[in-house]
């Protein structure tokens, strides 16, 4: 397994854009969900969101959210549930089904499972970008219905 040294990575980082050439270094990262990266072997739990830059390039810039107040407890509506085998989440919103991740779609195992989990829920908790790119990969029969029962998912 590759060691990644952080501090150079910290270095190419662009200080002004906090962010990576995707192809150069896409290999030090894992993708947890849709467009979300975790630095593989890092300390802290770190996301980076695959975006194109202004001259048409991928990059992953990266997403460093100021510590929680402990004292704010946010319940958030979003849940992910994985089956027994650890193969495929399924993400609900208020207890509905959403939309089910498939281990062998999106790079998962039974070690990094949680990760998945735990980012999923966090973005769309917090991101409503995010949670309209979630809308836009469903189908328009399914996105229809969920807008129709839950109309704050809508953007």
């Amino acid at each position: 397994m590759e060691t990644i040294d952080l501090t150079k990575v910290a270095k190419v980082v662009d200080p002004d854009k906090k962010r990576l050439p995707y192809g150069k270094y896409k290999h030090l990262f894992t993708k947890v969900a849709f467009d979300v990266f975790q630095l593989n072997s890092s300390p802290v739990e770190s996301y980076w969101t695959l975006e194109k830059g202004e001259d048409g390039q991928e990059y992953l810039i990266a997403n460093y959210e100021k510590e929680p107040d402990e004292k704010m407890q946010v319940e958030s509506s979003w849940e992910a549930l994985s089956d027994k085998e650890s193969k495929n989440i399924t993400l609900l919103y208020k207890g509905v089904p959403i939309k089910r991740f498939a281990s062998s779609e999106y790079g998962f195992d039974l070690d990094d499972i949680n990760i998945f989990k735990k980012a999923l829920v966090d973005k769309l908790s917090v991101s409503p970008e995010f949670v309209d790119k979630l809308m836009k990969v469903l189908t328009e029969e399914k996105r229809n219905a969920l807008l129709e029962a839950f109309p704050e998912l809508a953007s």
